[in-house]
């Protein structure tokens, strides 16, 4: 990798500080608040768009995940719905490789699942099957007569697919089963009742936990669907259809395909979001600490501190189950995309957490040092545009 000299100056300045001053709302039990994930170094650029993307659509618009094939090479999966990687020995080394791991169809026919399609998370325990989960959008507004709005928004419905690839990560296909690989979506068909997006979207990277294999996506509010934060798992990642989700009891939610199912009671085949008020925002990434053996989350949010200031920027959250999760501490502040506002040059999204030296080929676990990897948005008159960077800030992991 080639790393900038750039520096998000006014950002780089105040890492440490923001970090220090934060004095947000600890949760009551100690073991819910032990881990800290403070920034100690300055920006470095991975992938600078306007230098390295291998199309005018090759940017970083899901949160980075990394993996590690089994002839040794490392990919840092960089995902738009032309999804690319960038490649190397290892995560320093790692440079753009302009093939695709995977394009899907644009299918107009929605219960087909295979319209676009981003890399959402990724499993692997042997370097040559690494699956993946995909945030598969179903643009309503492109098939006739399917979306009377007949505009981006309203005509969204996001899903959750199965991806598989057999040839250590170079390409991706859909898992091949009786019917499309669905792991999430709604039990209601394609709502056109609504004025925004609806469904299940974003997936964090796949963690192992206790024989388990985790998730979350996220869930907007629709009908039954709360929305916040949804926890899946599964024991078989060749099974799409094996998944269920947090009810708020247990795991048995199943999702449904409305499509191919009759549904007589949807709000059986929902999920229940976890802790909303911990993690209330899209969690970025997940990975399981080394030496406590808790798994910490983080996410873009803008929360109000004990001084009563709002605070936007990244949030970390730690959790010894995956259901309980302690209140946020801020990482870092920055301007989040859904501002953009006009006297910031730059806005950040999709931050995941990556340790260069860890030791599960999926980049499942952290040490007491990694990296926070975040999308960088160069606005221009107040708008993002496809000028968007992947950076990356060193940060340790402190034990409270």
């Amino acid at each position: 990798m080639a790393r900038s000299k750039r520096t998000l100056e006014l950002l780089a300045v105040s890492l440490l500080a923001a970090s220090s001053l934060w004095a947000g709302v600890r949760a009551e039990k100690p073991e819910h608040r032990s881990l800290m994930v403070v920034p100690d170094g300055p920006v470095e650029t991975v992938f600078e768009w306007a230098r390295d993307a291998c199309a005018k659509n090759n940017v970083p618009d899901a949160p980075a995940r990394a993996f590690r094939g089994a002839s040794g090479q490392v990919s840092l999966v960089v995902s738009h719905n032309d999804n690319r990687a960038l490649v190397g020995p290892d995560l320093d080394g790692v440079r753009p490789k302009c093939s695709m791991l995977y394009e899907g169809k644009r299918s107009a026919r929605l219960s087909d699942f295979d319209d676009l399609s981003w890399i959402g998370g990724v499993y692997t325990r042997d370097g040559t099957t690494v699956y993946a989960l995909a945030h598969t959008e179903l643009r309503g507004e492109r098939t006739p007569d399917q979306c009377p709005a007949g505009r981006y928004s309203p005509c969204l419905l996001n899903t959750i697919t199965a991806l598989v690839s057999r040839d250590g990560g170079q390409s991706f296909q859909p898992l091949e089963v009786s019917r499309p690989p669905v792991v999430a979506t709604l039990p209601y068909g394609f709502p056109t009742d609504r004025n925004g997006r609806v469904g299940y979207a974003n997936p964090s990277n796949i963690i192992e936990h206790e024989g388990w294999f985790y998730a979350f996506i996220f869930a907007d509010g629709y009908k039954a669907q709360r929305r916040g934060n949804c926890l899946i798992r599964t024991k078989d990642l060749d099974d799409p259809f094996s998944w269920r989700a947090w009810n708020g009891t247990d795991f048995s939610a199943e999702f449904v395909d409305p499509f191919r199912q009759s549904v007589e009671n949807p709000g059986a085949h929902v999920c229940a979001p976890v802790a909303p008020n911990a993690i209330g925002r899209m969690i970025g990434s997940m990975v399981k600490h080394r030496e406590s053996g808790k798994v910490l989350a983080v996410f873009g949010d803008r929360r109000r501190n004990l001084e009563g200031r709002w605070v936007e920027g990244i949030f970390a959250s730690t959790s010894s189950d995956l259901l309980t999760w302690s209140d946020a501490s801020l990482v870092m502040e920055a301007q989040l995309l859904w501002d953009k506002s006009c006297n910031e040059l730059h806005a950040y999204f999709y931050p995941s957490l990556i340790d260069p030296g860890a030791r599960t080929p999926s980049f499942e676990d952290i040490g007491e040092r990694g990296f926070l990897y975040l999308t960088r948005y160069q606005l221009k008159n107040c708008a993002v545009t496809w000028d968007r960077d992947l950076v990356r800030i060193p940060v340790t992991i402190q034990v409270e």
